[in-house]
Protein backbone atom coordinates (compact mmCIF):
# COMPACT_ATOMS: atom_id res chain seq x y z
CA UNK A 1 0.00 0.00 0.00
CA UNK A 2 1.14 3.62 -0.87
CA UNK A 3 1.19 5.71 1.84
CA UNK A 4 2.19 9.51 2.92
CA UNK A 5 4.21 9.81 5.59
CA UNK A 6 4.31 12.97 7.88
CA UNK A 7 6.89 11.49 11.11
CA UNK A 8 8.73 14.62 12.74
CA UNK A 9 8.08 18.32 12.47
CA UNK A 10 12.09 18.42 13.06
CA UNK A 11 12.53 16.85 9.83
CA UNK A 12 10.02 18.01 7.67
CA UNK A 13 8.64 21.31 8.40
CA UNK A 14 5.52 20.87 6.31
CA UNK A 15 4.34 19.50 3.46
CA UNK A 16 3.04 22.60 1.30
CA UNK A 17 0.24 21.25 -1.45
CA UNK A 18 -0.50 23.49 -3.68
CA UNK A 19 -1.84 21.63 -6.98
CA UNK A 20 -5.28 20.79 -8.37
CA UNK A 21 -4.69 17.09 -7.11
CA UNK A 22 -3.02 14.59 -5.42
CA UNK A 23 -3.53 11.17 -5.65
CA UNK A 24 -2.07 8.47 -2.69
CA UNK A 25 -3.63 5.55 -1.10
CA UNK A 26 -3.22 7.20 2.26
CA UNK A 27 -2.37 10.02 4.06
CA UNK A 28 -0.85 9.69 7.51
CA UNK A 29 1.02 12.45 9.50
CA UNK A 30 2.49 11.52 12.45
CA UNK A 31 3.24 14.67 14.22
CA UNK A 32 3.84 17.04 11.71
CA UNK A 33 2.48 19.60 9.86
CA UNK A 34 0.72 19.43 6.77
CA UNK A 35 -1.26 22.17 4.71
CA UNK A 36 -3.52 22.13 2.24
CA UNK A 37 -3.89 25.32 0.33
CA UNK A 38 -5.40 26.35 -3.20
CA UNK A 39 -7.44 24.64 -5.68
CA UNK A 40 -11.39 23.50 -4.77
CA UNK A 41 -14.12 21.56 -6.11
CA UNK A 42 -15.41 18.01 -6.73
CA UNK A 43 -14.43 17.53 -10.35
CA UNK A 44 -10.27 18.88 -9.16
CA UNK A 45 -10.18 18.46 -5.42
CA UNK A 46 -6.95 20.14 -3.70
CA UNK A 47 -6.06 16.53 -1.64
CA UNK A 48 -8.12 13.06 -3.14
CA UNK A 49 -7.03 10.18 -1.02
CA UNK A 50 -8.58 6.89 -2.14
CA UNK A 51 -7.37 5.21 1.56
CA UNK A 52 -7.92 6.19 4.81
CA UNK A 53 -6.81 9.88 6.75
CA UNK A 54 -4.89 9.35 9.99
CA UNK A 55 -3.44 12.51 11.99
CA UNK A 56 -1.55 10.93 14.95
CA UNK A 57 -1.30 14.41 16.81
CA UNK A 58 -0.20 16.35 13.90
CA UNK A 59 -1.65 19.27 12.39
CA UNK A 60 -3.45 18.61 8.96
CA UNK A 61 -4.57 22.35 8.04
CA UNK A 62 -6.95 22.80 5.21
CA UNK A 63 -7.06 26.12 4.10
CA UNK A 64 -10.23 26.97 2.04
CA UNK A 65 -9.20 24.04 -0.19
CA UNK A 66 -10.79 21.06 -1.05
CA UNK A 67 -10.33 17.34 0.79
CA UNK A 68 -11.67 14.19 -0.81
CA UNK A 69 -11.37 10.59 0.75
CA UNK A 70 -13.06 8.33 -1.35
CA UNK A 71 -12.64 4.85 0.27
CA UNK A 72 -10.80 5.20 3.46
CA UNK A 73 -11.43 6.57 6.88
CA UNK A 74 -10.42 9.48 9.10
CA UNK A 75 -9.05 9.29 12.24
CA UNK A 76 -8.04 12.56 14.26
CA UNK A 77 -6.23 11.15 17.00
CA UNK A 78 -4.89 14.07 18.97
CA UNK A 79 -3.61 15.39 22.23
CA UNK A 80 -1.57 18.54 21.66
CA UNK A 81 -2.05 19.60 17.98
CA UNK A 82 -5.22 19.52 16.18
CA UNK A 83 -7.10 19.00 12.39
CA UNK A 84 -8.19 22.74 11.14
CA UNK A 85 -10.55 23.50 8.82
CA UNK A 86 -11.88 26.38 6.72
CA UNK A 87 -12.53 24.64 3.06
CA UNK A 88 -14.46 21.39 2.45
CA UNK A 89 -14.33 17.87 3.42
CA UNK A 90 -15.82 15.30 1.09
CA UNK A 91 -16.95 11.41 1.97
CA UNK A 92 -17.11 9.66 -0.99
CA UNK A 93 -16.86 6.00 -2.69
CA UNK A 94 -19.18 2.98 -2.84
CA UNK A 95 -17.57 1.75 0.92
CA UNK A 96 -18.55 3.20 4.54
CA UNK A 97 -16.29 5.67 6.29
CA UNK A 98 -15.76 5.50 9.58
CA UNK A 99 -14.80 8.99 11.39
CA UNK A 100 -13.07 8.39 14.76
CA UNK A 101 -10.51 10.50 16.90
CA UNK A 102 -11.29 13.58 18.75
CA UNK A 103 -13.91 15.89 16.38
CA UNK A 104 -15.80 18.07 18.86
CA UNK A 105 -13.87 21.19 18.78
CA UNK A 106 -15.83 24.09 19.05
CA UNK A 107 -13.79 27.41 18.85
CA UNK A 108 -10.73 28.02 15.97
CA UNK A 109 -12.26 26.02 13.63
CA UNK A 110 -10.03 22.84 15.32
CA UNK A 111 -10.73 19.39 15.35
CA UNK A 112 -14.64 19.89 13.98
CA UNK A 113 -15.06 19.73 9.95
CA UNK A 114 -16.23 22.87 8.11
CA UNK A 115 -17.88 21.68 5.05
CA UNK A 116 -18.73 18.42 5.70
CA UNK A 117 -19.98 16.83 2.49
CA UNK A 118 -21.05 12.95 1.85
CA UNK A 119 -21.42 11.84 -1.74
CA UNK A 120 -22.56 7.92 -2.12
CA UNK A 121 -24.43 6.42 -4.95
CA UNK A 122 -24.11 2.99 -4.36
CA UNK A 123 -26.53 0.60 -2.80
CA UNK A 124 -24.31 -0.42 -0.18
CA UNK A 125 -21.37 0.69 1.63
CA UNK A 126 -23.19 3.92 1.71
CA UNK A 127 -22.55 4.99 5.46
CA UNK A 128 -20.33 7.39 7.42
CA UNK A 129 -20.01 6.13 11.03
CA UNK A 130 -19.01 7.78 13.81
CA UNK A 131 -17.09 5.26 14.96
CA UNK A 132 -14.49 5.07 18.29
CA UNK A 133 -10.91 4.32 19.40
CA UNK A 134 -10.07 2.57 22.55
CA UNK A 135 -13.98 2.90 23.16
CA UNK A 136 -13.84 6.54 23.20
CA UNK A 137 -17.52 8.13 21.99
CA UNK A 138 -16.91 10.67 18.79
CA UNK A 139 -19.06 13.38 18.68
CA UNK A 140 -18.51 15.37 15.27
CA UNK A 141 -18.99 18.88 14.97
CA UNK A 142 -19.27 20.90 11.36
CA UNK A 143 -19.09 24.45 12.12
CA UNK A 144 -19.97 25.30 8.40
CA UNK A 145 -22.45 23.08 6.23
CA UNK A 146 -23.92 19.67 6.05
CA UNK A 147 -24.97 18.35 2.33
CA UNK A 148 -25.93 15.09 1.27
CA UNK A 149 -25.09 14.58 -2.92
CA UNK A 150 -25.43 11.33 -5.12
CA UNK A 151 -28.37 9.01 -4.74
CA UNK A 152 -27.46 7.37 -1.16
CA UNK A 153 -25.58 7.61 1.74
CA UNK A 154 -26.17 7.61 5.76
CA UNK A 155 -24.43 9.32 8.72
CA UNK A 156 -24.61 6.61 11.51
CA UNK A 157 -24.04 8.06 15.21
CA UNK A 158 -23.16 4.62 16.27
CA UNK A 159 -20.29 1.84 14.84
CA UNK A 160 -23.20 -0.69 14.36
CA UNK A 161 -26.77 0.20 13.55
CA UNK A 162 -29.04 -0.70 16.37
CA UNK A 163 -31.24 -3.46 14.02
CA UNK A 164 -33.46 -4.48 17.02
CA UNK A 165 -37.01 -5.17 17.63
CA UNK A 166 -37.92 -2.19 18.27
CA UNK A 167 -34.94 -0.34 17.41
CA UNK A 168 -33.78 1.76 20.45
CA UNK A 169 -32.56 5.48 19.96
CA UNK A 170 -29.88 5.27 22.87
CA UNK A 171 -27.01 5.60 19.99
CA UNK A 172 -23.79 7.06 21.70
CA UNK A 173 -22.54 9.69 19.65
CA UNK A 174 -24.46 13.12 17.77
CA UNK A 175 -23.40 14.83 14.73
CA UNK A 176 -23.42 18.76 15.99
CA UNK A 177 -24.00 21.14 12.88
CA UNK A 178 -22.96 24.60 14.91
CA UNK A 179 -24.52 27.27 11.80
CA UNK A 180 -27.30 28.11 13.02
CA UNK A 181 -28.81 28.85 9.01
CA UNK A 182 -31.90 27.21 8.55
CA UNK A 183 -29.75 26.48 4.65
CA UNK A 184 -26.56 24.76 6.57
CA UNK A 185 -28.16 21.15 6.21
CA UNK A 186 -28.72 20.85 2.27
CA UNK A 187 -29.36 17.57 0.33
CA UNK A 188 -31.05 15.15 2.43
CA UNK A 189 -34.15 13.00 1.49
CA UNK A 190 -37.67 15.07 2.77
CA UNK A 191 -40.19 12.26 1.73
CA UNK A 192 -41.79 10.52 4.15
CA UNK A 193 -39.75 6.56 5.32
CA UNK A 194 -36.99 7.68 2.99
CA UNK A 195 -34.05 5.07 3.64
CA UNK A 196 -31.30 7.22 2.22
CA UNK A 197 -29.16 10.56 2.56
CA UNK A 198 -30.13 11.00 6.82
CA UNK A 199 -28.99 10.70 9.76
CA UNK A 200 -29.67 7.57 11.35
CA UNK A 201 -30.24 8.61 15.23
CA UNK A 202 -28.24 11.90 17.09
CA UNK A 203 -28.28 15.00 15.10
CA UNK A 204 -28.32 18.57 17.26
CA UNK A 205 -28.05 21.51 15.36
CA UNK A 206 -27.70 25.53 16.57
CA UNK A 207 -30.48 27.87 15.56
CA UNK A 208 -31.49 31.29 16.27
CA UNK A 209 -34.10 32.68 13.33
CA UNK A 210 -37.31 32.39 12.75
CA UNK A 211 -36.93 29.88 9.88
CA UNK A 212 -37.83 26.43 9.69
CA UNK A 213 -35.54 23.88 10.58
CA UNK A 214 -35.21 20.37 9.33
CA UNK A 215 -34.36 17.52 11.40
CA UNK A 216 -33.28 14.10 9.29
CA UNK A 217 -33.05 11.74 11.76
CA UNK A 218 -34.12 8.00 12.06
CA UNK A 219 -33.05 4.51 13.17
CA UNK A 220 -31.85 1.70 11.26
CA UNK A 221 -34.22 1.40 7.48
CA UNK A 222 -34.15 -2.65 8.18
CA UNK A 223 -35.70 -0.97 11.58
CA UNK A 224 -38.86 0.63 10.91
CA UNK A 225 -38.97 2.87 7.72
CA UNK A 226 -35.19 4.72 8.04
CA UNK A 227 -35.72 7.93 8.59
CA UNK A 228 -38.28 9.36 10.80
CA UNK A 229 -37.95 12.89 10.31
CA UNK A 230 -39.19 15.89 11.77
CA UNK A 231 -39.19 19.58 11.40
CA UNK A 232 -39.30 22.84 13.56
CA UNK A 233 -40.54 26.37 12.65
CA UNK A 234 -40.01 29.12 14.76
CA UNK A 235 -43.02 31.99 14.86
CA UNK A 236 -40.03 34.22 16.11
CA UNK A 237 -36.25 34.52 16.12
CA UNK A 238 -35.10 32.27 19.43
CA UNK A 239 -32.02 33.47 21.32
CA UNK A 240 -29.04 31.07 19.55
CA UNK A 241 -29.27 27.42 21.22
CA UNK A 242 -29.25 24.19 20.02
CA UNK A 243 -31.77 21.43 19.60
CA UNK A 244 -30.67 17.70 19.89
CA UNK A 245 -32.99 15.60 17.70
CA UNK A 246 -33.57 11.81 17.46
CA UNK A 247 -36.20 8.78 18.49
CA UNK A 248 -36.59 6.02 20.61
CA UNK A 249 -39.10 3.54 21.70
CA UNK A 250 -41.45 5.25 23.79
CA UNK A 251 -41.67 6.53 27.26
CA UNK A 252 -43.82 8.56 27.75
CA UNK A 253 -47.11 8.32 27.66
CA UNK A 254 -51.02 10.53 27.72
CA UNK A 255 -51.95 11.63 31.02
CA UNK A 256 -55.05 11.18 30.08
CA UNK A 257 -57.07 8.55 26.82
CA UNK A 258 -59.86 10.97 26.62
CA UNK A 259 -60.10 13.87 23.68
CA UNK A 260 -63.08 15.65 23.35
CA UNK A 261 -63.87 17.48 19.41
CA UNK A 262 -67.23 18.65 17.83
CA UNK A 263 -67.30 16.03 15.25
CA UNK A 264 -71.15 15.03 15.02
CA UNK A 265 -74.24 15.44 15.16
CA UNK A 266 -76.13 13.35 18.27
CA UNK A 267 -78.77 11.48 17.30
CA UNK A 268 -80.00 11.32 20.84
CA UNK A 269 -80.09 10.19 24.06
CA UNK A 270 -77.88 6.84 24.83
CA UNK A 271 -74.54 5.56 24.06
CA UNK A 272 -73.94 6.50 20.54
CA UNK A 273 -70.57 5.97 18.65
CA UNK A 274 -69.88 8.10 15.67
CA UNK A 275 -71.76 5.52 13.20
CA UNK A 276 -74.85 6.58 14.97
CA UNK A 277 -74.34 10.30 13.32
CA UNK A 278 -76.88 12.17 11.83
CA UNK A 279 -74.92 15.08 10.70
CA UNK A 280 -71.93 17.28 11.43
CA UNK A 281 -70.46 19.18 14.30
CA UNK A 282 -73.96 20.46 16.37
CA UNK A 283 -71.44 22.35 18.96
CA UNK A 284 -71.41 19.85 21.90
CA UNK A 285 -68.16 17.82 22.43
CA UNK A 286 -68.04 14.55 21.44
CA UNK A 287 -65.67 11.97 22.70
CA UNK A 288 -62.80 9.45 21.04
CA UNK A 289 -60.80 7.33 23.68
CA UNK A 290 -57.10 6.80 22.50
CA UNK A 291 -56.70 3.15 22.65
CA UNK A 292 -52.99 2.08 23.41
CA UNK A 293 -52.87 -0.60 20.38
CA UNK A 294 -52.50 2.18 17.77
CA UNK A 295 -49.96 4.72 20.08
CA UNK A 296 -46.84 5.21 17.98
CA UNK A 297 -44.10 2.70 19.52
CA UNK A 298 -41.93 5.55 19.33
CA UNK A 299 -41.29 9.19 20.06
CA UNK A 300 -38.93 12.46 18.99
CA UNK A 301 -37.00 13.73 21.19
CA UNK A 302 -36.42 17.72 21.08
CA UNK A 303 -33.95 19.15 23.60
CA UNK A 304 -33.25 22.83 23.58
CA UNK A 305 -29.67 22.95 25.42
CA UNK A 306 -30.37 26.63 26.65
CA UNK A 307 -34.02 27.54 27.40
CA UNK A 308 -33.11 30.92 27.96
CA UNK A 309 -35.85 33.50 26.24
CA UNK A 310 -38.79 33.26 24.63
CA UNK A 311 -39.40 30.32 22.54
CA UNK A 312 -42.77 30.12 19.95
CA UNK A 313 -42.66 27.16 17.21
CA UNK A 314 -44.60 24.74 15.20
CA UNK A 315 -43.77 21.11 15.08
CA UNK A 316 -44.23 18.79 12.55
CA UNK A 317 -43.45 15.12 12.35
CA UNK A 318 -43.19 12.79 9.13
CA UNK A 319 -43.27 9.03 10.48
CA UNK A 320 -43.25 6.55 7.93
CA UNK A 321 -45.57 3.71 6.83
CA UNK A 322 -44.35 1.42 9.14
CA UNK A 323 -43.80 2.95 12.48
CA UNK A 324 -47.81 5.03 11.87
CA UNK A 325 -49.79 2.71 9.85
CA UNK A 326 -52.87 4.30 8.89
CA UNK A 327 -54.81 1.41 8.28
CA UNK A 328 -54.81 1.25 12.11
CA UNK A 329 -56.75 4.16 12.84
CA UNK A 330 -60.58 4.93 13.50
CA UNK A 331 -61.76 6.84 10.56
CA UNK A 332 -65.12 8.96 11.07
CA UNK A 333 -68.01 7.74 9.54
CA UNK A 334 -69.97 9.52 6.83
CA UNK A 335 -72.80 10.09 8.79
CA UNK A 336 -70.95 12.68 10.40
CA UNK A 337 -70.60 14.77 7.60
CA UNK A 338 -68.12 17.60 6.64
CA UNK A 339 -65.48 18.52 7.85
CA UNK A 340 -64.73 15.74 9.45
CA UNK A 341 -66.20 12.59 7.67
CA UNK A 342 -63.96 9.38 6.57
CA UNK A 343 -60.48 11.39 8.53
CA UNK A 344 -58.43 9.35 10.47
CA UNK A 345 -58.42 10.19 14.28
CA UNK A 346 -54.91 10.52 15.23
CA UNK A 347 -52.91 13.16 17.53
CA UNK A 348 -49.62 14.27 18.99
CA UNK A 349 -49.20 14.63 22.30
CA UNK A 350 -46.04 16.79 23.92
CA UNK A 351 -44.70 15.04 27.38
CA UNK A 352 -47.93 13.27 27.64
CA UNK A 353 -49.78 16.16 26.46
CA UNK A 354 -52.69 16.00 23.84
CA UNK A 355 -51.96 19.57 22.00
CA UNK A 356 -48.69 20.49 24.09
CA UNK A 357 -48.69 24.20 25.08
CA UNK A 358 -52.34 24.94 23.46
CA UNK A 359 -53.70 22.39 25.13
CA UNK A 360 -56.48 23.86 27.59
CA UNK A 361 -57.15 20.56 29.54
CA UNK A 362 -56.72 18.40 31.55
CA UNK A 363 -60.02 19.00 32.63
CA UNK A 364 -63.81 18.30 33.67
CA UNK A 365 -66.07 19.43 30.49
CA UNK A 366 -69.31 19.90 29.75
CA UNK A 367 -70.95 17.06 29.10
CA UNK A 368 -68.50 14.64 29.77
CA UNK A 369 -68.08 16.06 33.69
CA UNK A 370 -67.30 12.58 34.80
CA UNK A 371 -64.38 11.88 32.87
CA UNK A 372 -61.20 14.12 33.12
CA UNK A 373 -60.27 14.80 29.25
CA UNK A 374 -58.56 16.82 26.78
CA UNK A 375 -60.22 19.48 24.12
CA UNK A 376 -58.39 18.67 20.52
CA UNK A 377 -59.55 18.52 17.17
CA UNK A 378 -56.43 16.41 15.33
CA UNK A 379 -57.15 14.03 12.11
CA UNK A 380 -55.49 12.41 9.06
CA UNK A 381 -56.28 11.41 5.63
CA UNK A 382 -55.54 8.54 3.62
CA UNK A 383 -51.86 9.01 2.28
CA UNK A 384 -51.55 11.54 4.73
CA UNK A 385 -48.49 10.95 7.66
CA UNK A 386 -47.39 14.07 8.63
CA UNK A 387 -48.56 15.52 11.75
CA UNK A 388 -48.43 19.27 13.67
CA UNK A 389 -48.28 21.17 16.68
CA UNK A 390 -48.26 24.73 15.97
CA UNK A 391 -47.64 27.46 19.04
CA UNK A 392 -44.90 25.68 21.24
CA UNK A 393 -42.97 26.84 23.70
CA UNK A 394 -41.08 24.60 25.27
CA UNK A 395 -39.33 21.28 24.18
CA UNK A 396 -39.31 17.46 25.05
CA UNK A 397 -41.01 14.56 24.02
CA UNK A 398 -43.51 14.03 21.11
CA UNK A 399 -45.72 11.49 20.42
CA UNK A 400 -48.60 10.52 17.89
CA UNK A 401 -51.95 8.65 19.34
CA UNK A 402 -54.91 7.18 17.69
CA UNK A 403 -57.99 5.19 18.25
CA UNK A 404 -58.89 2.34 16.07
CA UNK A 405 -62.23 0.94 17.14
CA UNK A 406 -66.46 2.26 17.10
CA UNK A 407 -66.34 1.50 20.56
CA UNK A 408 -64.25 4.09 21.71
CA UNK A 409 -65.83 7.10 20.10
CA UNK A 410 -68.99 8.10 21.06
CA UNK A 411 -71.62 10.82 20.81
CA UNK A 412 -72.24 12.96 24.08
CA UNK A 413 -74.25 10.89 27.06
CA UNK A 414 -73.57 10.98 30.57
CA UNK A 415 -75.71 13.07 32.74
CA UNK A 416 -78.41 13.85 30.92
CA UNK A 417 -80.81 15.82 33.90
CA UNK A 418 -80.91 16.73 37.37
CA UNK A 419 -83.94 18.62 39.04
CA UNK A 420 -85.25 19.37 42.13
CA UNK A 421 -89.74 18.52 42.51
CA UNK A 422 -91.58 19.80 45.81
CA UNK A 423 -94.07 17.34 46.45
CA UNK A 424 -96.95 18.92 48.64
CA UNK A 425 -95.18 21.93 49.71
CA UNK A 426 -94.05 19.18 52.70
CA UNK A 427 -90.09 18.11 50.74
CA UNK A 428 -88.06 17.65 48.19
CA UNK A 429 -87.65 14.62 45.17
CA UNK A 430 -84.01 15.08 43.55
CA UNK A 431 -84.47 13.37 40.35
CA UNK A 432 -81.48 12.47 38.09
CA UNK A 433 -80.29 10.91 34.82
CA UNK A 434 -77.09 9.36 33.32
CA UNK A 435 -76.91 8.35 30.08
CA UNK A 436 -73.23 6.08 30.27
CA UNK A 437 -70.76 5.65 33.51
CA UNK A 438 -67.66 5.16 33.91
CA UNK A 439 -66.24 3.58 36.85
CA UNK A 440 -69.23 5.49 38.98
CA UNK A 441 -69.82 4.28 42.61
CA UNK A 442 -72.18 6.70 43.53
CA UNK A 443 -73.51 9.82 44.93
CA UNK A 444 -73.40 11.90 47.77
CA UNK A 445 -76.18 14.01 47.71
CA UNK A 446 -75.24 17.36 49.12
CA UNK A 447 -77.33 20.21 51.11
CA UNK A 448 -76.51 24.14 51.48
CA UNK A 449 -78.85 27.11 52.82
CA UNK A 450 -76.02 29.43 51.89
CA UNK A 451 -75.14 27.96 47.95
CA UNK A 452 -71.37 28.03 49.50
CA UNK A 453 -70.73 25.14 51.90
CA UNK A 454 -72.26 22.09 51.35
CA UNK A 455 -73.29 18.91 53.39
CA UNK A 456 -73.82 15.29 52.66
CA UNK A 457 -77.34 14.08 52.91
CA UNK A 458 -77.07 10.59 51.68
CA UNK A 459 -75.16 8.43 49.48
CA UNK A 460 -77.04 6.57 46.03
CA UNK A 461 -75.03 3.61 44.60
CA UNK A 462 -74.27 4.44 41.16
CA UNK A 463 -74.13 1.64 38.33
CA UNK A 464 -70.42 1.37 37.50
CA UNK A 465 -69.74 0.96 34.24
CA UNK A 466 -73.21 1.06 32.26
CA UNK A 467 -73.67 2.04 28.17
CA UNK A 468 -77.74 3.05 29.21
CA UNK A 469 -79.82 5.41 30.66
CA UNK A 470 -79.56 4.97 34.59
CA UNK A 471 -82.46 7.05 36.61
CA UNK A 472 -82.32 7.69 40.27
CA UNK A 473 -84.19 9.88 42.99
CA UNK A 474 -83.43 11.17 46.69
CA UNK A 475 -86.37 12.17 48.90
CA UNK A 476 -85.36 15.04 51.55
CA UNK A 477 -87.61 15.26 54.03
CA UNK A 478 -85.53 17.23 56.96
CA UNK A 479 -86.79 20.88 55.49
CA UNK A 480 -88.54 24.38 56.59
CA UNK A 481 -90.75 26.25 55.21
CA UNK A 482 -89.30 29.93 53.74
CA UNK A 483 -86.04 28.58 53.33
CA UNK A 484 -84.04 28.27 50.61
CA UNK A 485 -81.87 24.94 49.86
CA UNK A 486 -79.37 24.24 47.03
CA UNK A 487 -78.54 20.93 46.14
CA UNK A 488 -75.37 19.49 44.24
CA UNK A 489 -74.24 15.77 43.57
CA UNK A 490 -71.02 14.81 44.16
CA UNK A 491 -69.97 11.89 42.00
CA UNK A 492 -67.25 9.18 43.29
CA UNK A 493 -65.26 6.66 40.74
CA UNK A 494 -64.12 3.20 42.48
CA UNK A 495 -60.71 5.50 42.49
CA UNK A 496 -62.44 8.04 45.08
CA UNK A 497 -61.85 10.76 42.30
CA UNK A 498 -64.71 12.97 42.47
CA UNK A 499 -66.95 15.46 40.19
CA UNK A 500 -69.50 17.55 40.57
CA UNK A 501 -72.92 18.79 38.64
CA UNK A 502 -74.64 22.04 38.49
CA UNK A 503 -76.11 23.34 42.10
CA UNK A 504 -80.64 23.47 42.10
CA UNK A 505 -82.38 25.26 44.71
CA UNK A 506 -85.84 25.34 45.94
CA UNK A 507 -88.31 26.70 48.73
CA UNK A 508 -91.22 25.13 49.96
CA UNK A 509 -94.13 28.15 50.78
CA UNK A 510 -95.17 28.64 54.38
CA UNK A 511 -98.52 28.17 55.54
CA UNK A 512 -98.39 31.74 57.24
CA UNK A 513 -97.95 35.14 56.04
CA UNK A 514 -94.59 36.58 56.25
CA UNK A 515 -91.97 39.22 55.22
CA UNK A 516 -89.10 37.60 53.73
CA UNK A 517 -86.59 40.49 53.04
CA UNK A 518 -86.76 44.38 52.78
CA UNK A 519 -83.69 44.89 50.73
CA UNK A 520 -81.88 47.13 50.35
CA UNK A 521 -81.37 47.93 54.32
CA UNK A 522 -79.93 50.87 54.62
CA UNK A 523 -81.25 52.35 51.60
CA UNK A 524 -80.98 55.23 49.30
CA UNK A 525 -83.68 54.48 47.58
CA UNK A 526 -86.80 52.53 47.55
CA UNK A 527 -86.29 49.19 48.74
CA UNK A 528 -88.07 45.74 47.51
CA UNK A 529 -90.53 44.22 49.56
CA UNK A 530 -90.82 40.42 49.60
CA UNK A 531 -94.11 39.03 51.13
CA UNK A 532 -95.38 35.62 51.26
CA UNK A 533 -99.11 35.21 52.12
CA UNK A 534 -101.28 31.72 51.78
CA UNK A 535 -103.74 33.63 50.16
CA UNK A 536 -104.79 36.21 48.19
CA UNK A 537 -105.75 39.55 49.77
CA UNK A 538 -104.68 43.15 50.73
CA UNK A 539 -101.79 44.29 52.63
CA UNK A 540 -102.06 47.42 54.44
CA UNK A 541 -98.61 49.09 55.07
CA UNK A 542 -97.52 52.30 57.23
CA UNK A 543 -94.70 53.51 57.25
CA UNK A 544 -94.24 55.39 61.27
CA UNK A 545 -90.81 57.71 62.30
CA UNK A 546 -89.55 56.84 65.41
CA UNK A 547 -91.87 58.49 67.86
CA UNK A 548 -94.60 56.54 65.98
CA UNK A 549 -96.29 59.41 64.25
CA UNK A 550 -98.12 57.86 61.12
CA UNK A 551 -96.41 59.44 57.86
CA UNK A 552 -97.53 57.05 55.09
CA UNK A 553 -99.98 54.54 54.48
CA UNK A 554 -101.00 52.30 51.14
CA UNK A 555 -102.66 49.06 50.10
CA UNK A 556 -100.85 46.47 48.04
CA UNK A 557 -103.05 43.92 46.62
CA UNK A 558 -101.37 40.16 47.28
CA UNK A 559 -101.77 36.73 45.36
CA UNK A 560 -101.06 33.73 47.00
CA UNK A 561 -97.37 32.91 47.42
CA UNK A 562 -94.48 35.62 47.43
CA UNK A 563 -94.83 38.98 46.36
CA UNK A 564 -92.61 41.88 45.80
CA UNK A 565 -93.09 45.17 45.57
CA UNK A 566 -91.60 48.40 46.45
CA UNK A 567 -91.55 50.67 49.35
CA UNK A 568 -91.96 54.61 48.81
CA UNK A 569 -89.73 56.43 50.54
CA UNK A 570 -88.60 59.01 48.18
CA UNK A 571 -90.42 62.02 49.94
CA UNK A 572 -89.12 60.93 53.77
CA UNK A 573 -85.84 62.44 54.93
CA UNK A 574 -82.66 60.84 55.83
CA UNK A 575 -83.71 58.82 59.67
CA UNK A 576 -84.80 55.99 60.73
CA UNK A 577 -88.47 54.16 60.45
CA UNK A 578 -91.09 51.50 61.22
CA UNK A 579 -92.65 49.43 58.71
CA UNK A 580 -96.02 47.95 59.40
CA UNK A 581 -97.74 45.17 57.37
CA UNK A 582 -100.93 43.85 57.68
CA UNK A 583 -102.61 40.97 55.94
CA UNK A 584 -106.17 40.09 57.52
CA UNK A 585 -105.66 40.08 61.34
CA UNK A 586 -101.91 39.41 61.47
CA UNK A 587 -99.11 42.38 61.71
CA UNK A 588 -94.85 41.97 61.19
CA UNK A 589 -93.27 45.19 61.83
CA UNK A 590 -89.70 45.56 60.57
CA UNK A 591 -87.46 48.57 60.65
CA UNK A 592 -85.89 50.31 58.06
CA UNK A 593 -82.92 52.91 57.50
CA UNK A 594 -83.24 55.80 55.17
CA UNK A 595 -79.13 57.26 54.06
Amino acid sequence: MKKLYMYSILVIIFLYINIFAFSQNEVYNDGGLITIDGGSGASMPTLFVSGSVTNNNGTINNKGSYLQIESGNFANNVSSYFFESTGKEEFSGSVDNTISGTWNGTTLNRNQFYNLKITKNATTGENIILGSVSGNTVNINVAGSLEFTGSNGIIRTQTASVTSAPPTGDYTNTLYLQNPSATALSGHNTAIGSTTKYIEEKLRRQVNAASTYFFPIGVAKTGLDGMEAFSVTFNTAPTSKSILGYIRPASVDVAYRNVLCDVGTDPGPGNDPFPNCIGGPDGIFDLYYLDALTDLSHEWVANASDAAGTINYDATFYPGTKLDDLTKYFAIPTACSTPYQSKLIRVVAKDGVVGGTKQLGPGNWAPWKHITSYIWCDFATAGQQAISLTGQTSFSTFRIHGTNVSSSTALPVELLSFEIVPVNNSYFDLHWQTASELNNAGFYVQRSEDGVSFENLGWVMGSGNSNSIKSYTFTDRDVQANTTYYYRLQQVDYDQKIKYSHILSGRLEGNIFDVISIQPNPTYTNPQAIVQTPKAGDLQLDIYDISGRLLKHSTHILSKGNNSFEIELDELAKATYFIRFMFNDEIITKKIIKN
